[in-house]
């Protein structure tokens, strides 16, 4: 049975990908830093990864395709939607929201864009934001983050995609 992770699986986009996903029927598992007690009726798991940390998210894949077999689908959908003016935007939060965009999101696809790519398929996705595509007042980080997140999955189309 092929599987999916679903990076950011929370309550809202996550779990609808999640549940679209289910009634196709890949063996779903979900990711969160924190992940919500589970609900009945759920048809996937969420576990608790961090996916800043690059061993845990490695570990985490691993994990997965082991239980149930290779990754067909895997989904980002991590970011931390931070309104702060720029004078209010400190340097901690604006690397705390760009380590959930973005480098959440290389540690992702170094996970598993290498097992796709010798597979030879497999499937990316990484959710984004008006502000991936333009900044606002008071989105500073955020923009900063989500712009830097659709960046890096523009090249991962470009590298991985003839893959």
């Amino acid at each position: 049975m092929a599987s999916a992770i679903i990076a950011g699986a929370g309550a809202s986009t996550g779990a609808a990908v999640a549940r679209m996903c289910a009634a196709r029927g890949l063996a779903v598992h979900g990711a969160r830093r924190r992940p919500p007690p589970q609900q009945s009726g759920d048809t996937f798991t969420v576990s608790a990864v961090d996916f800043r940390d690059e061993e845990s998210v490695e570990a985490f894949v691993a994990r997965v395709e082991e239980s149930s077999g290779p990754v067909a689908l895997g989904v980002h959908n991590i970011g931390a939607n931070v309104q702060f003016s720029v004078a209010e935007t400190t340097p901690q939060v604006f690397r705390k929201t760009w380590e959930l965009a973005a480098l959440s999101s290389l540690h992702f696809a170094r996970a598993l864009g290498a097992r796709m790519a010798s597979r030879g398929e497999g499937t990316l996705i990484f959710t984004g934001a008006t502000a991936s595509l333009r900044g606002a007042a008071s989105f500073s980080a955020f923009a900063a983050a989500m712009h830097a997140k659709r960046a890096l999955a523009q090249s991962l189309a470009r590298e991985l995609g003839p893959q």
